[in-house]
């Protein structure tokens, strides 16, 4: 009888090894960075990977909380190589972007919507189809570079005194759009740090000047930016006084 249970046993492990051959599946508990994190207590995020084949590793992230985060396709086994459909989510359930990546890079148009469902203008990237010998592109330039660009910041971006008295210190992202005229336009907070920092940083960024737009082709065409600002109280900056 032990004889009869004990190879049945071993027949159902051999039934789910074989089963894990053809469909291999793994769970992974991710930080906030996206790094594998050993204690599953701290992790943000639970990636689930399946392996069809050798070129095809589906996965689907979700936050913690359960709420689905992002389903895609990748071509390699370290998941650093997108190459397929993409969907992200808020955590609310609304979709934040979805689109189309070829061997890592994003092509074709992107949809994207805000956290409330209403939609924001697409992003246009290469089509699947670029060839780079008869395509040319160019990125969205400030007026006299860079350089004059971290003196505007050092010119004008105020340090909020609130802040400052409270140590409150970090960088905030600011994602932008530079239409096709150069203009910028709807500024908004990507990843901020506190109130005060992150008003100061989308008032500063709604003062830039005209740049030099983007082209593809020749043709001026809308381009996204994403701008880094760091508030160092270490650092010389004017307080705001209004």
């Amino acid at each position: 009888m032990n004889h009869y249970i004990r190879c049945a046993a071993l027949s159902a492990i051999a039934l789910t090894l074989s089963v894990f051959a053809v469909g291999q599946a793994r769970i992974d508990f991710l930080d906030a960075q996206f790094n594998v994190s050993k204690d599953s207590l701290k992790s943000k995020f639970i990636r689930e990977v399946l392996v069809t084949s050798d070129t095809t590793h589906t996965v689907k992230i979700n936050y913690r909380t359960g709420e689905l985060m992002m389903t895609g396709v990748f071509k390699d086994p370290n998941l650093r190589i997108e190459h397929g459909d993409f969907v992200y989510y808020y955590a609310n359930g609304v979709v934040e972007s979805q689109g189309r990546f070829k061997n890592g890079n994003k092509v074709g148009t992107w949809k994207r919507w805000s956290y409330d469902g209403s939609p924001k203008p697409d992003r246009q990237y290469l089509d699947e189809n670029f060839k780079r010998s008869n395509r040319t592109t160019s990125s969205p330039k400030f007026p006299g570079g860079m350089d004059s660009l971290m003196v505007m910041v050092n010119d004008s971006l105020r340090y909020p005194e609130e802040a400052r008295e409270r140590l409150i210190e970090g960088t905030v992202y600011v994602t932008f759009l530079i239409d096709q005229a150069g203009d910028v336009r709807q500024p908004e907070v990507s990843e901020g740090v506190h109130y005060l920092l992150d008003d100061e940083a989308l008032r500063f960024v709604s003062t830039l000047p005209t740049w030099t737009p983007a082209t593809r082709n020749g043709v001026a065409v809308e381009s996204s930016f994403i701008m880094p600002i760091t508030f160092s109280i270490s650092k010389t900056a004017p307080a705001t006084t209004d």
